[in-house]
């Protein structure tokens, strides 16, 4: 007995402390009524007919939810899956979640398996975000969500078949250029110029304008997504307890709603000046191919299921394209700035690839990547050790299956541990070493694929962007190593430490380089 009332005062130390701004709320009473359901529904769980994959013990009602919540989460996992092996569960309240750390059972998620895990978990929060799950990303893998993304993937088809993507880029990278100038050789934080930069270059692919970096609305746009996501954390109350929704949502909910509705309202506003303004024979941007494969698709596809995709539909696809594409880019690009500054021999070795195959007398352009396999080497190695979204996107089970042996129920959530993969020492030799040598083959040449290498996921749910950010990072980092050589401030040494970690990513913390033109 004392055992019990030991777990059960543990259990509400533990619960005041992750429900937050609630804790004023919750008395040991009501707590030891939550706790007694959560100990019930625990063991129900334990009981029942499935064999779910082993895990940490999780806290009743709560889960594990301080774990859910560690800045170095994808680390934690994957040091849990030496205990309990390559796929574990953990418990976000009493949902289980199973994170996959090894690239073989990820391949069984996402191929071998087909459609088996294909779906999204129905986040209470997510679905306020997604208009109730009308987006691409975050939609269920319906009739509707494959019409959806194959319209989608239209639309970046025919946008890439002319020279805009490398014009946006040119554009944009000039003003970032000459604010490096500006600088005279005195170290500097990047991230804002980085940040200015591929908004300017998303914003001139998806609406065909380009902005002055000096802007005001401009400007505007990136402090709102910033504190977007700086609000996002590791999740909302709401997720654990959907019915706060109604009766009693949070200051901090409604207040990134209002942010988000913010962003969406831009999106809302040029998608409808689009169309006002189509000309089938003139495609200028993403937004008018994603209005022309709607178009095409309304007469080759059934028209039931093309009366589902909405303009909601379309404002979440550019919602898709918009930020996944901003966020991940930026980030990565963040990263490469570091690294590039932290390894100058690694950056000499690049630059002198960039000088043999386009010289300067021009910028490079996207016709020149193959001729570029070490830049290109360089950059599949910087996604490898700075992961910037270590969990991937969640998955769902659409039917009772089987993974590694162990019984996955219909609706569970999946996680893919990508930080995990890109970090297990069965594949990748000394993987703390920073070393784009490990995708060239012995004659200098890029070679197949790494199997544990997976920024960009595989199967149904691959990135729908995928090509597109390959070929504008590769293009966006040659410029940059064949305009300036970067260095680490003098007297200083790079931090590698991160920002930001777990679920909501993993982006480069604060640091100062130092750009000076190559002559």
């Amino acid at each position: 007995m004392d055992g019990i009332q030991h777990r059960l005062l543990d259990g509400i130390e533990n619960l005041q402390e992750m429900l937050g701004p609630l804790q004023t709320y919750v008395t040991p009473t009501s707590a030891l009524v939550g706790l007694g359901a959560g100990l019930t529904v625990y063991w129900l769980v334990k009981r029942n007919k499935y064999k779910l994959p082993p895990g940490p013990t999780p806290i009743p009602l709560i889960g594990n939810l301080k774990l859910l919540g560690a800045r170095d989460f994808q680390e934690q996992c994957m040091e849990l899956s030496k205990k309990y092996g390559p796929v574990i569960t953990i418990y976000f309240s009493t949902r289980p979640i199973v994170i996959v750390n090894t690239i073989e059972a990820a391949t069984d998620v996402l191929i071998r398996s087909k459609a088996d895990f294909a779906n999204r978990p129905k986040i209470p929060s997510a679905l306020l975000f997604s208009d109730g799950g009308k987006d691409i990303a975050m939609a269920q893998y319906t009739p509707t969500w494959k019409l959806h993304r194959k319209i989608a993937g239209s639309a970046l088809r025919t946008y890439l078949k002319g020279r805009k993507l490398e014009e946006a880029i040119h554009g944009s990278l000039t003003q970032m250029m000459e604010l490096f100038d500006e600088k005279k050789g005195e170290a500097f934080a990047p991230h804002t110029h980085v940040d200015l930069a591929m908004i300017n270059i998303i914003y001139a692919l998806c609406f065909n304008k380009v902005y002055k970096f000096d802007d005001p609305k401009f400007k505007s746009f990136m402090d709102i997504q910033n504190d977007l996501l700086a609000s996002f954390g590791s999740g909302f109350i709401e997720d654990i307890f959907p019915i706060l929704l109604k009766i009693w949502p949070t200051k901090r909910l409604t207040g990134v709603l209002e942010l988000a509705n913010k962003l969406y309202q831009v999106l809302v506003d040029e998608l409808v000046e689009h169309k006002q303004t189509f000309d089938e024979g003139n495609i200028r941007d993403f937004t008018d191919a994603l209005i022309q494969a709607r178009m095409e698709a309304e007469n080759e596809e059934d028209t039931e299921l093309l009366s589902q995709l909405t303009d909601v539909h379309l404002k979440q696809t550019l919602s898709d394209i918009f930020f996944a594409g901003l966020d991940t880019s930026r980030f990565t690009l963040q990263w490469f700035l570091l690294y590039m500054a932290a390894y100058p021999e690694i950056q000499k070795k690049a630059q002198k690839e960039i000088d043999n195959a386009v010289g300067q007398n021009r910028l490079p352009g996207l016709d020149d990547r193959p001729s570029m396999p070490y830049t290109e080497a360089v950059l599949h190695e910087i996604m490898r050790v700075a992961t910037v979204a270590p969990m991937g996107f969640p998955h769902s089970a659409r039917i009772d299956s089987k993974l590694c042996g162990f019984d996955i129920p219909e609706r569970t959530t999946i996680m893919i541990n990508q930080w995990a993969l890109h970090n297990d020492p069965r594949h990748w030799k000394d993987p703390s070493k920073f070393d784009p040598e490990r995708y060239l083959d012995s004659d200098g040449n890029l070679g197949p694929k790494p199997v544990s290498w997976l920024p960009f996921s595989a199967g149904r749910r691959v990135c729908l962007g995928e090509s597109v950010a390959k070929a504008e990072l590769h293009l966006i980092c040659a410029i940059l190593l064949q305009q300036f050589d970067i260095s680490i401030p003098p007297g200083e040494t790079a931090d590698f430490t991160p920002d930001v970690c777990g679920i909501a990513g993993y982006t480069a913390g604060p640091y100062k380089i130092v750009v000076k033109r190559r002559t």
